[in-house]
């Protein structure tokens, strides 16, 4: 028994020298900046919002996101490693962005125009859709294929998400804007954030290399970015 634990220990101790030996020789701080698109984890809860809002009512979209990017906007990300060895990195990300949408018109007779007086309501009704958000995460990264400047990796991060949607029901009144605010709602929520990158890559020399990821999570499916090493 005490030799296995001293087995164990001898090879702690060369992973650790080995890690130390590598980190004096190579860059340990990394910072990166990216841009993320497509489809992200915050669309779900833009699909609940409007799921409510549908029931019994007569919207349709009147313009929105293309279906290029998918159901999202553009995400900005930020993120900070240290570099343990050639293959493992530790860190954190930050970042944020905008969700699924879109302006809509309500075709049913719910909000019809009605004479008051000499106050004429319009009959036509609309409601703008947003939805922000801010996430932030620990993280780690893998790297399993090194070949010179070209590095293929993987990264999982488990963090919290802010989401701010809002779905703002408006009308006209004597030339003016009017919230119908029985008909609106405004949410903020907290939830648990992720990011799972099956595959990425990045590419350069030192201290400088751009990259690239594909995935799922508060990023997005699609991430492009630059990273430098100090």
């Amino acid at each position: 028994m005490r030799n296995v634990k001293t087995c164990l220990l001898l090879i702690l101790l060369l992973f650790l020298n080995s890690v130390a030996g590598e980190a004096q020789s190579m860059r340990r701080h990394e910072f990166s900046a990216s841009l993320g698109f497509g489809p992200n984890q915050a669309d779900n809860e833009v699909k609940n919002v409007l799921d409510r809002h549908f029931v019994n009512r007569d919207w349709f979209l009147e313009d929105g996101c293309g279906d290029i990017l998918g159901e999202s906007f553009v995400s900005l990300n930020l993120e900070y490693y240290y570099r343990l060895n050639k293959q493992w990195a530790v860190g954190a990300m930050m970042g944020w962005g905008r969700a699924s949408e879109g302006s809509y018109q309500y075709s049913g007779e719910e909000f019809a125009g009605v004479a008051m007086g000499e106050d004429l309501y319009s009959t036509r009704v609309y409601a703008d859709m947003t939805s922000k958000f801010f996430y932030m995460a620990p993280s780690l990264r893998y790297a399993w294929f090194l070949r010179g400047n070209f590095r293929l990796y993987s990264r999982l991060a488990v963090g919290a998400i802010r989401q701010h949607t809002s779905f703002d029901v408006m009308r006209w009144h004597n030339g003016q804007e009017i919230r119908v605010t029985d008909a609106s709602s405004d949410e903020v929520k907290w939830k648990l954030a992720y990011q799972l990158t099956p595959i990425g890559f990045d590419f350069g020399i030192e201290p400088i290399r751009v990259y690239s990821e594909l995935g799922y999570g508060c990023q997005g499916v699609f991430t492009i970015g630059v990273r430098m090493a100090l």
